[in-house]
């Protein structure tokens, strides 16, 4: 994986993001949507998402960074920003599989359990630190550092 980068993300665009997320929740793999809210009501805060905000996800994105950290900054971006609400890190995974596909880039499998953890893990630190706006979304910090621990044997030990 040395040297290996994300460096096109053409194939992304806002309503990715939106059309991803939905799917989760259409889908109902454990969206988590407050009990109160309707079916329309979600599908409304998905989409009303600022397309300018997700658009900087993409525009922020460092190109030019080790692999690891690319990986570890788009869930730190993503998951962190909390766009959505619920899935944002089975999105942001998502996203990022289909970036590395498009990269011609392949990841050693990581197992299941090992995402279930890091999410878990990025839920608890989120709520630890200071909350990621759009001016740090690729910022390093403890919710970085999660990440990067998630896929370090992915790309180091490939």
């Amino acid at each position: 994986m040395t040297g290996s980068r994300i460096t096109d993300l053409s194939s992304i665009d806002a309503e990715n993001f939106k059309l991803r997320n939905e799917r989760f929740f259409n889908r109902g793999y454990d969206y988590d949507a407050q009990p109160h809210h309707g079916v329309g009501e979600v599908r409304r805060k998905i989409w009303n998402t600022r397309n300018g905000d997700l658009r900087r996800v993409l525009r922020d994105f460092p190109k030019d960074a080790p692999l690891l950290d690319q990986c570890a900054g788009w869930m730190h971006a993503v998951a962190g920003k909390h766009f959505f609400p619920d899935a944002n890190h089975r999105t942001a995974m998502a996203l990022l599989r289909k970036l590395l596909r498009d990269n011609s880039i392949e990841l050693a499998p990581l197992p299941p359990q090992r995402a279930r953890e890091a999410s878990l893990r990025s839920h608890e630190v989120r709520n630890k630190i200071e909350p990621v706006r759009l001016d740090t979304l690729y910022r390093k910090d403890r919710l970085f550092l999660v990440w990067r621990l998630y896929f370090e044997p992915a790309i180091l030990y490939e």
